[in-house]
């Protein structure tokens, strides 16, 4: 599946509004009754959560997320990394506990995963 077939894919769900559609960015507004389908999509995409729902974040998601207001751990996120990218998909649950909003963001390289490719690279990739 593609970054863009997940957009697509997600857009097929029962959802309260589309709030914006781009190439590279989706938001949208789901009841939480139908948050089990859109994690079914973004856990076959993305794979399981690097910050679950009801966890402390991590400094990696900390930093991850830096950019798009941090994250909270009320709040889930995935996240994948291709050698042109860094996707994610960040879960915000609404105060009033029924609805959530869900940011499907394709963005260039942080400097965090960057530097974490960069040392994982050196670490597995070392020359005897």
């Amino acid at each position: 599946m593609s970054f863009q077939e997940l957009l697509a894919a997600i857009q097929l769900l029962k959802l309260v509004e589309k709030r914006t559609e781009a190439a590279d960015y989706l938001e949208v507004v789901v009841d939480r009754e139908h948050l089990a389908s859109l994690c079914q999509l973004l856990e076959v995409y993305f794979g399981s959560p690097l910050k679950p729902e009801g966890q402390a974040p991590s400094g990696k998601a900390n930093q991850l997320a830096q950019a798009y207001g941090g994250i909270r751990a009320d709040q889930t996120m995935y996240w994948r990394q291709s050698s042109e990218h860094d996707e994610f998909a960040l879960l915000w649950p609404w105060g009033n506990g029924v609805r959530l909003t869900a940011k499907i963001i394709q963005a260039p390289p942080s400097p965090q995963s960057c530097c974490f490719m960069s040392f994982l690279g050196g670490l597995f990739c070392r020359k005897p």
